[in-house]
């Protein structure tokens, strides 16, 4: 995809692309502050899923401990600002939680926390190469997961015939981190990384082809005529 050439000249760069790669993705869990202001708009968390949110906190958990591994400044650093930005939009989705609702919230945040504390555990274990490449297969299928989230409501996008409900700011930042990860990637030589990011590369494609095929507008137009 890139040539030797290509990355030779960009090596010098390598850190301020990872920077940028970085700044898009803490970009994309800013994008969840709008979920929150709607929470807290309507007073209830009813009818929101805090997966998007306890799950980000056990994968930037996940993603730090392997970022440490790799000895690389800018997986660090946005790993620790996603997880912070997680750890709030949590706390916040806690917190707007009718009691009585609040059973569920607590049993995916102890499955998640119980997962999450096993592999890390497993990846305390050492630097060997068997270590690394599993817990890199593990974080490569959580973070394909991540960003493959907003394709759960394709059913529903699907019958409305609008991409309305999808965040084209997150996929847009999600998308621009992505080609600068796999950019990075390829620059520090890690497979996983790469291959992680080829993936998430055409999650991408398929979740704005979504915006083309399904246009919100035009079906926002079509709404009020029928008004």
């Amino acid at each position: 995809m890139f040539s030797t050439t290509l990355l030779a000249g960009l090596e010098p760069y390598r850190e301020r692309i990872g920077q940028a790669a970085g700044f898009l993705t803490v970009a994309q869990y800013v994008a969840g502050w709008f979920i929150c202001n709607d929470i807290r708009r309507r007073g209830t968390t009813v009818g929101v899923s805090p997966v998007r949110f306890i799950g980000g906190c056990g994968l930037s958990i996940l993603q730090l401990q392997y970022s440490q591994k790799l000895q690389a400044p800018a997986l660090i650093w946005t790993s620790i600002i996603t997880l912070t930005f997680s750890i709030l939009y949590s706390l916040w989705y806690c917190w707007y939680t009718p009691r009585s609702l609040r059973s569920s919230f607590y049993r995916l945040t102890i499955g998640t926390a119980t997962v999450t504390a096993g592999l890390y555990a497993y990846g305390a274990q050492g630097d060997s190469p068997e270590v690394m490449y599993r817990l890199g297969m593990v974080l490569t299928m959580l973070a394909l997961a991540f960003i493959a989230l907003p394709l759960a409501q394709l059913r529903s996008i699907i019958r409305a015939k609008s991409s309305a409900g999808l965040p084209l700011p997150a996929i847009l930042a999600s998308t621009g981190a992505t080609i600068l990860w796999l950019l990075y990637g390829l620059l520090i030589n890690n497979t996983f990384i790469v291959v992680q990011k080829i993936i998430a590369m055409g999650l991408c494609m398929v979740q704005l082809s979504l915006f083309i095929i399904y246009p919100a507008a035009k079906a926002d137009g079509k709404g009020k005529k029928q008004r």
